[in-house]
C-alpha cells in the first residue's frame, strides 16, 4: 500500500460523537476530513431536548457518564473544557406496583457508582466538537448509500437534498452502529463475510428503548425528601431519575419505557397519558403534573434501529471480535461507531475510546503520528 500522510482526504460517515471527535482528531492532524451525516444535525443518539431559544434543557439520549471509572472521556472532558456535576439521588425511592397498590416509599442505594452528568449535557460535547471542526468539512442531510472502492480511491454515492453526488476519498472510517454500517448502505465490492457477520451480530445499544422527560414548574420530589426514582415492574416507565439542572432548574424526571416497541406502536400517542396516569399514581393526586411530555421512541428511528435489533432480545454490546476494528480493503476502510470499542462498547465512553482507536491504527498504518492524546 502506498503510505498517505497527514493531508490526505478522509472521509467520515456519521457526525454521532464518535464521528465528530474522529474528525477533530484527523483534522488537528492536518488531515482533510469529510464528514457526512444523514440527519439535519449532528450528535447521532445524542439528542436534546431545547427551548425555543435553543437553549439545552434535557437528553432524550445518552445522559451519564462515570469520569472515575472512565479515563477516556476524563481526558476529553479536559480537552473540551467541560465541567460536571452529580445525579441528584438523595432521598427515598418510591417502589411503583401498579394502580391496584399503594406506592412503596424505600430508602434504596442507588445500584450506580460515580455517575454524573455534564453541564450542558452530552449535547455540548457535540457542540464543542462541532466547532472545532473546519467549517466546511461537516455535511449534514447528506446520507452516504453507496460506498464503491474504485482503484486507489473510494467513491461515496450521497443522497438527500443538501448536496448529492459522488464524493471521493482515500480512506474511509463508518462511525455508525455496526448493523446499520452493513445494511444502511450498498457496498462494492461486498464487505468480507467474517466482518459483515460481526458487524451483523453487534447489538445497536438504544436501539430498542424509548426515553421520556416531564418537565414541571419545581423539583417538587425534593422537598418532599423523596430523590425522584421510581422503579416500577408494571410501567409504563420501568425507571425513572431525577433530570433537574445542578440547582433544580429545570425541574424534570426522566424515564426509560419498559413496554417493548410493538406494543408502544399501538399505543401511538396514547403512550404519554399512560406515562401521566403513572406519574400520578406514583406522586399522589395532589402532586404536580407535568408542564410537557416528552418522548423519544428510538426503535423507530430509521438511523439507528434495524430490523435485527427489533426482532432480538434486549442485550447491551459487549467488546465485539477484533476484526471490526482491523483494516479493510487494504487499510483504506476503518470502522469507528461506538459499538466497536474494547471498552465501553455502546456508552458515551466507548463512542470516544472507538475514535482514538480507529485514528490511531489508520494514522500508523498510514505512517503518520497516531496522536489521538494531543489534541489541544
Amino acid at each position: 500500500m502506498t503510505s498517505r500522510s497527514s493531508g490526505a482526504e478522509i472521509g467520515i460517515i456519521g457526525a454521532g460523537l464518535s464521528g465528530l471527535a474522529t474528525g477533530v482528531l484527523l483534522a488537528d492532524m492536518g488531515y482533510s476530513v469529510h464528514v457526512f451525516e444523514a440527519r439535519d444535525r449532528p450528535g447521532g443518539r445524542i439528542q436534546s431536548v431545547t427551548d425555543r431559544t435553543g437553549r439545552y434543557l434535557a437528553d432524550l439520549g445518552p445522559t451519564w457518564i462515570w469520569p472515575a471509572f472512565q479515563p477516556t472521556i476524563t481526558r476529553w472532558l479536559e480537552k473540551l473544557d467541560l465541567a460536571t456535576f452529580e445525579q441528584f439521588e438523595l432521598g427515598e425511592t418510591l417502589l411503583d406496583h401498579g394502580p391496584d397498590h399503594p406506592v412503596e416509599p424505600r430508602l434504596l442505594s442507588t445500584g450506580q457508582s460515580g455517575h454524573q452528568r455534564l453541564l450542558g449535557g452530552p449535547q455540548a460535547m457535540v457542540d464543542r466538537l462541532r466547532a472545532r471542526l473546519p467549517a466546511s468539512s461537516l455535511r449534514t442531510g447528506s446520507p452516504v448509500v453507496e460506498v464503491d472502492f474504485v482503484g486507489d480511491r473510494i467513491a461515496l454515492k450521497v443522497g438527500g437534498e443538501v448536496s448529492p453526488g459522488v464524493f471521493t476519498v482515500d480512506d474511509l472510517i463508518v462511525a455508525l452502529p455496526p448493523r446499520l454500517a452493513l445494511t444502511g448502505m450498498a457496498w462494492r465490492p461486498a464487505l468480507p463475510q467474517a466482518l459483515s457477520q460481526a458487524l451483523g451480530a453487534m447489538p445497536t445499544w438504544m436501539a430498542q428503548h424509548a426515553k421520556v422527560v416531564a418537565f414541571f414548574d419545581r423539583a417538587f420530589w425534593r422537598e418532599r425528601g423523596q430523590s425522584g426514582r421510581i422503579l416500577s415492574r408494571v410501567g409504563p416507565l420501568v425507571e425513572v431519575h431525577d433530570h433537574s439542572g445542578p440547582d433544580g432548574k429545570p425541574a424534570a424526571l426522566f424515564g426509560f419505557v419498559g413496554w417493548p416497541s410493538d406494543v408502544r406502536n399501538k399505543l401511538g400517542g396514547d403512550l404519554e397519558l399512560h406515562v401521566r396516569d403513572q406519574l400520578q399514581r406514583c406522586f399522589g393526586k395532589a402532586g404536580d403534573v407535568p408542564t410537557s411530555v416528552h418522548i423519544k421512541d428510538w426503535a423507530k428511528d430509521p438511523l439507528v434501529a434495524v430490523q435485527r435489533d427489533l426482532a432480538d432480545p434486549i442485550d447491551h454490546p459487549k467488546p465485539g471480535p477484533a476484526v471490526i476494528r482491523e483494516a479493510q480493503f487494504g487499510g483504506r476502510l476503518w470502522f469507528a461507531g461506538s459499538e466497536t470499542a474494547e471498552q465501553s462498547p455502546g456508552l458515551i465512553e466507548g463512542a470516544l475510546v472507538a475514535a482514538e482507536q480507529a485514528v490511531a491504527r489508520l494514522t500508523a498504518r498510514n505512517g503518520s503520528s497516531p496522536g489521538p492524546t494531543t489534541t489541544h
